[in-house]
């Protein structure tokens, strides 16, 4: 944090704080708070407003926000956490962004572990995620974030698993509940996850309108007829904005980036380009109601992607 202005810096009567690896300013009439794991003054009793007295999980400053008041968590680079069990974070405060400092490896690690029910659950409407490290570490984890709310998003964070076994199933479960998980974004996400036991990034159990997953980089494992995107069957995908994702999965078989069974999807899927190893079938897209647009893909090494599906006549 800035030593220069010991007093804080506002404008307009508006605090002012830097976000390291996110790259641009905070401006916020909510409440900060803060989270470090490595001060030694860390302890979730702090009232955690001021980062020499910082919360010592993000469980622990979440319990200190307000809902709708544009509450930031702000969690130091180094932070670490490990997590061993359902919900054992839950996000029950709406509209609260938790944003990483720092950058590269040094951005905050939530590692899961001990058991496949470890996940952080996401109850209450519009929270995001910014700039934050997720490891995997226990085989098969069901799903990393457990969702029954609109306006989640997730930018900027890295997923990685710690061995080859140790992997999520489903990175995003939404409820069954129709529309409970509008609104959705999964933005400059990186995921690198090798093992065959993964499913997807996003399980889609309801309808869901405004669903936004662009700029991601995802290098996963096998996992013939498993997309991407799955969407429960019957239930529709509409308003959506598929856009520039990069992803190499060796799939032989199956839906590559979206599945869905029903003709009332809507939005515009475009400029996304898929390494596969589906010579015979090459089903990028399957979402009846969405326009294309320039979406790549190849099943060979020594080629560069063609157009799937062929371009209009």
């Amino acid at each position: 944090m800035p030593t220069n202005f010991p007093s804080g810096v506002k404008s307009r009567g508006v605090p002012v704080e830097g976000l390291g690896g996110i790259g641009s300013p905070l401006l916020t009439t909510g409440n900060v708070y803060h989270v470090d794991s490595g001060a030694d003054s860390a302890d979730n009793d702090n009232a955690a407003t001021n980062p020499k007295q910082p919360a010592a999980t993000i469980d622990g400053a979440i319990g200190k926000c307000t809902a709708s008041n544009g509450d930031v968590i702000l969690v130091a680079p180094g932070h670490t956490e490990t997590i061993s069990a359902a919900a054992a974070i839950t996000f029950d405060v709406a509209g609260v962004t938790v944003i990483g400092m720092g950058s590269g490896n040094s951005r905050p690690t939530i590692t899961l572990d001990t058991a496949a029910t470890t996940d952080i659950d996401v109850t209450a409407d519009d929270v995001q995620i910014h700039n934050m490290i997720f490891s995997m570490n226990y085989a098969d984890i069901t799903g990393v974030f457990d969702l029954s709310a609109a306006g989640f998003v997730l930018n900027k964070c890295r997923f990685v698993d710690t061995a080859t076994n140790m992997n999520f199933v489903d990175l995003i479960v939404g409820t069954t509940t129709n529309n409970e998980c509008d609104r959705l974004e999964f933005t400059n996400n990186v995921i690198i996850s090798p093992d065959t036991g993964n499913n997807g990034v996003i399980d889609i159990g309801g309808d869901i309108d405004g669903l936004v997953f662009n700029d991601n980089d995802i290098n996963m494992g096998v996992a013939n007829s498993e997309a991407i995107i799955s969407v429960a069957t019957g239930k529709d995908v509409t308003n959506c904005r598929v856009l520039r994702n990069y992803i190499y999965r060796l799939n032989t078989a199956g839906d590559l980036l979206i599945d869905s069974d029903t003709t009332d999807n809507s939005g515009i899927i475009a400029h996304n380009r898929i390494g596969h190893a589906d010579t015979a079938g090459e089903v990028l897209i399957d979402a009846d109601g969405v326009r294309q647009f320039d979406n790549l893909g190849t099943g060979t090494d020594t080629a560069s992607g063609y157009v799937l599906p062929a371009i209009d006549s």
